[in-house]
Protein backbone atom coordinates (compact mmCIF):
# COMPACT_ATOMS: atom_id res chain seq x y z
CA UNK A 1 0.00 0.00 0.00
CA UNK A 2 1.52 3.23 -0.86
CA UNK A 3 0.68 5.78 1.81
CA UNK A 4 -0.57 8.99 0.56
CA UNK A 5 -1.46 12.41 1.80
CA UNK A 6 -5.21 12.92 2.85
CA UNK A 7 -6.64 15.91 4.90
CA UNK A 8 -6.89 13.51 7.86
CA UNK A 9 -2.81 12.57 8.02
CA UNK A 10 -2.02 16.44 7.00
CA UNK A 11 -3.98 17.75 9.77
CA UNK A 12 -2.60 15.37 11.98
CA UNK A 13 1.28 16.24 11.05
CA UNK A 14 0.51 19.87 11.72
CA UNK A 15 -0.99 18.52 15.03
CA UNK A 16 2.29 16.77 15.57
CA UNK A 17 4.51 19.79 14.94
CA UNK A 18 2.42 22.27 17.00
CA UNK A 19 2.55 19.29 19.83
CA UNK A 20 6.92 19.38 19.36
CA UNK A 21 6.55 23.54 19.66
CA UNK A 22 5.24 23.76 22.38
CA UNK A 23 7.19 21.23 24.05
CA UNK A 24 9.81 23.11 22.83
CA UNK A 25 8.52 26.71 23.04
CA UNK A 26 5.97 26.06 26.11
CA UNK A 27 6.13 29.91 27.08
CA UNK A 28 6.04 31.29 30.85
CA UNK A 29 3.15 29.69 32.28
CA UNK A 30 4.39 26.56 30.63
CA UNK A 31 0.83 25.79 28.43
CA UNK A 32 2.54 24.26 25.91
CA UNK A 33 3.10 21.04 27.25
CA UNK A 34 -0.42 20.76 27.23
CA UNK A 35 -0.09 20.14 23.41
CA UNK A 36 1.58 16.53 23.93
CA UNK A 37 -1.14 15.45 26.46
CA UNK A 38 -3.93 16.97 24.11
CA UNK A 39 -3.37 17.28 20.16
CA UNK A 40 -0.41 14.00 20.48
CA UNK A 41 -3.05 11.52 21.11
CA UNK A 42 -5.90 13.09 18.84
CA UNK A 43 -3.03 13.29 15.72
CA UNK A 44 -2.10 9.39 16.59
CA UNK A 45 -6.13 8.49 16.57
CA UNK A 46 -6.35 10.22 13.37
CA UNK A 47 -2.92 8.26 11.86
CA UNK A 48 -4.65 5.23 12.99
CA UNK A 49 -8.00 5.87 11.36
CA UNK A 50 -6.77 7.11 8.36
CA UNK A 51 -4.38 4.38 7.74
CA UNK A 52 -7.85 2.17 8.25
CA UNK A 53 -9.01 4.29 5.73
CA UNK A 54 -6.40 3.89 3.19
CA UNK A 55 -6.19 0.15 4.00
CA UNK A 56 -10.01 -0.24 3.27
CA UNK A 57 -10.34 1.83 0.40
CA UNK A 58 -9.03 1.54 -2.58
CA UNK A 59 -9.89 4.78 -4.77
CA UNK A 60 -8.02 7.29 -3.38
CA UNK A 61 -10.64 10.08 -4.70
CA UNK A 62 -13.12 8.31 -2.19
CA UNK A 63 -11.16 8.42 0.94
CA UNK A 64 -10.18 12.17 0.16
CA UNK A 65 -13.76 12.89 -0.30
CA UNK A 66 -14.81 11.15 2.95
CA UNK A 67 -11.97 12.25 4.91
CA UNK A 68 -12.85 15.91 3.65
CA UNK A 69 -16.10 15.25 4.72
CA UNK A 70 -15.29 13.77 8.06
CA UNK A 71 -12.93 16.94 8.91
CA UNK A 72 -15.96 19.27 7.66
CA UNK A 73 -17.95 18.17 10.23
CA UNK A 74 -15.96 18.41 12.76
CA UNK A 75 -15.01 22.02 12.24
CA UNK A 76 -18.39 22.80 12.05
CA UNK A 77 -19.49 21.28 15.39
CA UNK A 78 -16.06 23.18 16.96
CA UNK A 79 -17.33 26.14 15.34
CA UNK A 80 -21.03 25.68 16.52
CA UNK A 81 -19.87 25.38 20.21
CA UNK A 82 -17.91 28.69 19.43
CA UNK A 83 -21.47 30.46 18.69
CA UNK A 84 -21.19 33.36 21.03
CA UNK A 85 -23.83 36.08 22.42
CA UNK A 86 -21.87 39.39 23.69
CA UNK A 87 -23.91 41.16 26.71
CA UNK A 88 -23.41 45.06 27.17
CA UNK A 89 -23.09 46.20 31.45
CA UNK A 90 -23.32 49.48 33.09
CA UNK A 91 -20.18 51.38 33.38
CA UNK A 92 -21.40 52.06 37.10
CA UNK A 93 -23.24 48.73 38.08
CA UNK A 94 -24.63 47.54 41.82
CA UNK A 95 -24.37 44.66 40.97
CA UNK A 96 -22.07 41.36 41.38
CA UNK A 97 -23.85 38.96 39.05
CA UNK A 98 -25.09 38.96 35.70
CA UNK A 99 -28.22 36.65 35.20
CA UNK A 100 -30.23 35.33 32.24
CA UNK A 101 -33.70 33.93 32.94
CA UNK A 102 -35.38 31.75 30.62
CA UNK A 103 -39.12 30.96 29.98
CA UNK A 104 -40.32 34.20 31.26
CA UNK A 105 -43.39 34.40 29.56
CA UNK A 106 -44.25 38.11 28.01
CA UNK A 107 -40.32 38.95 28.14
CA UNK A 108 -39.01 39.70 25.07
CA UNK A 109 -37.30 36.53 23.07
CA UNK A 110 -33.90 36.35 22.29
CA UNK A 111 -32.48 37.02 18.71
CA UNK A 112 -31.84 33.64 18.12
CA UNK A 113 -32.14 31.04 15.38
CA UNK A 114 -30.62 28.39 13.84
CA UNK A 115 -28.43 30.79 11.52
CA UNK A 116 -27.70 32.93 14.31
CA UNK A 117 -24.00 32.82 15.20
CA UNK A 118 -23.37 35.89 17.43
CA UNK A 119 -25.91 38.42 19.34
CA UNK A 120 -25.58 41.53 21.59
CA UNK A 121 -27.92 41.84 24.46
CA UNK A 122 -27.91 45.21 26.44
CA UNK A 123 -28.14 43.80 30.51
CA UNK A 124 -30.53 46.16 32.54
CA UNK A 125 -29.73 48.11 35.20
CA UNK A 126 -29.98 45.74 37.82
CA UNK A 127 -27.88 43.12 36.18
CA UNK A 128 -31.07 40.62 35.46
CA UNK A 129 -32.05 40.08 32.16
CA UNK A 130 -35.54 38.14 31.42
CA UNK A 131 -36.12 36.58 28.13
CA UNK A 132 -39.18 33.90 27.20
CA UNK A 133 -36.49 32.16 24.86
CA UNK A 134 -35.41 28.73 26.70
CA UNK A 135 -32.04 27.96 27.58
CA UNK A 136 -31.36 25.78 24.95
CA UNK A 137 -32.26 28.13 22.61
CA UNK A 138 -29.42 29.67 23.67
CA UNK A 139 -25.33 30.26 22.28
CA UNK A 140 -23.08 28.74 24.14
CA UNK A 141 -20.23 31.32 24.18
CA UNK A 142 -20.69 34.52 26.19
CA UNK A 143 -18.70 37.63 26.05
CA UNK A 144 -19.24 41.20 28.28
CA UNK A 145 -18.41 44.68 27.58
CA UNK A 146 -19.13 47.57 29.55
CA UNK A 147 -21.31 50.30 27.36
CA UNK A 148 -18.28 52.58 26.79
CA UNK A 149 -16.47 49.45 25.64
CA UNK A 150 -14.27 48.24 27.93
CA UNK A 151 -13.72 44.78 27.40
CA UNK A 152 -14.38 42.07 30.54
CA UNK A 153 -12.38 38.93 28.20
CA UNK A 154 -9.28 41.15 28.38
CA UNK A 155 -7.68 42.23 31.71
CA UNK A 156 -4.92 44.24 31.83
CA UNK A 157 -3.37 47.75 33.55
CA UNK A 158 -6.30 49.50 32.36
CA UNK A 159 -9.33 47.18 33.03
CA UNK A 160 -9.05 45.10 36.02
CA UNK A 161 -12.46 43.30 35.79
CA UNK A 162 -13.04 39.94 34.47
CA UNK A 163 -15.90 37.67 34.74
CA UNK A 164 -16.62 33.90 34.75
CA UNK A 165 -19.88 31.83 34.68
CA UNK A 166 -20.94 30.90 38.27
CA UNK A 167 -23.87 29.00 38.06
CA UNK A 168 -25.96 27.66 35.43
CA UNK A 169 -29.75 26.17 37.21
CA UNK A 170 -33.19 26.26 38.13
CA UNK A 171 -35.43 28.40 40.60
CA UNK A 172 -39.21 27.15 41.75
CA UNK A 173 -41.51 30.02 41.64
CA UNK A 174 -45.42 28.89 42.73
CA UNK A 175 -44.50 25.20 41.09
CA UNK A 176 -43.29 26.47 38.20
CA UNK A 177 -38.82 25.80 37.08
CA UNK A 178 -37.36 28.59 35.42
CA UNK A 179 -33.61 27.98 33.87
CA UNK A 180 -31.45 30.95 34.52
CA UNK A 181 -27.45 31.60 34.00
CA UNK A 182 -25.39 33.46 35.92
CA UNK A 183 -22.01 35.24 35.33
CA UNK A 184 -19.64 36.83 38.17
CA UNK A 185 -18.36 39.91 37.73
CA UNK A 186 -14.61 40.18 39.62
CA UNK A 187 -11.79 42.35 39.92
CA UNK A 188 -8.09 40.60 40.08
CA UNK A 189 -8.35 37.62 37.18
CA UNK A 190 -10.14 35.78 40.02
CA UNK A 191 -13.80 34.84 40.75
CA UNK A 192 -14.17 34.51 43.96
CA UNK A 193 -18.17 33.58 45.05
CA UNK A 194 -19.16 30.53 47.50
CA UNK A 195 -22.67 28.11 47.62
CA UNK A 196 -24.11 30.85 49.74
CA UNK A 197 -23.66 33.53 47.45
CA UNK A 198 -25.58 31.47 44.92
CA UNK A 199 -28.72 30.56 47.27
CA UNK A 200 -28.88 34.46 48.24
CA UNK A 201 -28.64 35.46 44.22
CA UNK A 202 -31.41 32.51 43.77
CA UNK A 203 -33.63 34.14 46.21
CA UNK A 204 -33.21 37.67 45.05
CA UNK A 205 -34.43 36.19 41.80
CA UNK A 206 -37.03 34.81 43.11
CA UNK A 207 -38.28 38.25 44.64
CA UNK A 208 -37.98 40.05 41.50
CA UNK A 209 -39.72 37.32 39.58
CA UNK A 210 -42.23 37.10 42.06
CA UNK A 211 -42.59 41.48 41.69
CA UNK A 212 -42.67 40.87 37.78
CA UNK A 213 -45.78 38.63 38.11
CA UNK A 214 -44.71 36.03 34.84
CA UNK A 215 -47.96 34.53 34.07
CA UNK A 216 -47.65 30.70 33.47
Amino acid sequence: MKYKPTPVNIICWLLVIASIYGAIFPGPMGFGFLGLFYLLPIAIFGFLLDNLGQRTIQSYKRLFLIEFGLVGVIAFGFAWQERTKTYIIPDQRSFEFVVTIYDVKDSEELPVNFFTWTYEKEIPENGILLTSSRINSDLPKTEMFTKTGLSLQDRNDTVDLCFGRASTSKIEIDGRNYDYQAWKIDKGGTMSYSSNDIKELEEELKKYLKRKKPRS
